[in-house]
């Protein structure tokens, strides 16, 4: 009887382990290029000349048009309005994600102005493809109020344009 049930323990431990399974597992990692963000250009909006009274604005649009409205003036002799521009350096064909401070102040020896700031980025992928160095433009427009109280002098601020892999 106790040879009968050794075997039979045995018989079950062999059954057990033959339906014991092992399958392997691969690992994989791609190694992309760091982004980079350069700016090549900072936003200019020129010399203009304040409103008589109320308030107005100056602009510059992402193709460099400016604009002018409530009394506000260019007085910059050959334009002087120009949008920033970055240029976004990174792995080809990658997608990637942007954004721009969408308001930012700029400063005086007279006060404060806020910046309204547009930008011309699409989400298509840097050029190039994988394995080979991409790039992207992005430019920055913006606006900014000018009332007749405004003082005179110059305003300079800054701000951040941001670039990450989707």
């Amino acid at each position: 009887m106790k040879l009968l049930i050794t075997c039979g323990v045995a018989a079950v431990a062999l059954a057990a382990a033959s339906s014991a399974f092992a399958e392997t597992g691969n690992g994989s990692v791609t190694v992309i290029r760091p982004l980079t963000v350069t700016k090549n250009d900072d936003l200019a909006f020129g010399t203009v000349v304040r409103p008589t009274s109320g308030s107005g604005s100056v602009g510059v649009s992402t193709a460099g048009v400016a604009s002018y409205s409530g009394g506000v003036a260019n007085v910059t002799s050959g334009g002087g309005q120009a949008p920033a521009r970055f240029t976004i350096d990174g792995e080809g064909g990658q997608a990637i994600s942007v954004s721009v401070d969408p308001t930012f102040t700029i400063s005086g020896s007279a006060g404060n102005l806020t910046v309204t700031t547009t930008n011309d980025f699409d989400s298509l992928p840097l050029s190039g493809s994988l394995g080979g160095s991409g790039s992207k433009t992005v430019k920055v427009g913006g606006s900014v109020p000018i009332t007749s109280t405004t003082g005179t002098g110059a305003y300079t601020g800054a701000f951040n344009v941001t670039a990450s892999y989707n």
